[in-house]
């Protein structure tokens, strides 16, 4: 019996190998199911007018092979990926214009796939959770920060490191007056990792205050955050060490 599109979703790549902790890759269905969900994103996308532009130009079956290669590798399966990092590589679409709206459509379609191949929903939640964790290098926008869905993989990867020793973990969906995110914890994402005790700067600390704490503490970088807990940037080592090597 041919097996169907949606099946694919319901096996591991190998279900006569028993497996104590599958991973997202291994739980959507390995290869088969990451290739067929992203030969139809694909075809979503280049007839969506709102966004095709953006691709006009670009080798569609060479673009899928590299998204298969990163998807794997984010999800937590074998892989080959060895293309630039996310900011670099997306840098010409923003400087075409691409905004956080296309970003939002282009999630809509790769839920909109995997809703059309009956992935379950817990595991269509994680895959947007784990591309959203990637917005902020794709728009190119600072500082970087992290999803409490990101793989650890994902995060330690060359292609998406950011120059920061420390990364802040935020929500998709930042909430003014919240300081505390109720997240799931997961064995292979950086909410099982992540420190709670937090130590922030505010816009008003001092230069001198903060080198005195980075150097009583041992810090590299510590975030800045307003009077509603929303982070506007980050000081580092680096930007201490050239502030007192020019006066």
């Amino acid at each position: 019996m041919s097996e169907t599109l949606s099946n694919l979703f319901r096996k591991k790549a190998d279900p006569t190998q028993a497996t104590i902790n599958p991973t997202l890759y291994e739980r959507l269905g390995g290869e088969p199911a990451v290739n067929t969900a992203v030969d139809i994103f694909y075809r979503k996308v280049i007839a969506d007018a709102r966004i095709n532009y953006f691709f006009f130009g670009v080798n569609i079956s060479e673009q899928a092979a590299k998204q298969k290669a990163f998807l794997s590798m984010a999800f937590g399966g074998p892989h080959e990926y060895t293309g630039r990092d996310m900011r670099r590589s997306h840098a010409k679409l923003v400087g075409m214009g691409m905004n956080d709206r296309h970003f939002d459509i282009v999630l809509d379609h790769l839920r909109s796939t995997l809703k059309q191949l009956d992935a379950p929903e817990n595991l269509i939640q994680e895959v947007i959770d784990i591309c959203e964790s990637t917005r902020e290098d794709v728009m190119n926008r600072t500082p970087s920060q992290v999803h409490p869905a990101t793989p650890m993989r994902l995060e330690a990867s060359p292609q998406t490191q950011s120059p920061h020793s420390v990364l802040p973990v935020r929500e998709s969906r930042p909430t003014e007056n919240k300081t505390a995110y109720p997240v799931q914890s997961s064995s292979n994402t950086v909410t099982s990792i992540l420190s709670t005790r937090v130590v922030t700067l505010s816009p008003a600390t001092s230069i001198h205050e903060a080198a005195e704490l980075f150097s009583r503490e041992g810090f590299q970088s510590l975030p800045v955050v307003d009077e509603m807990g929303k982070l506007i940037g980050m000081v580092t080592s680096a930007d201490l060490i050239r502030h007192f090597n020019k006066r």
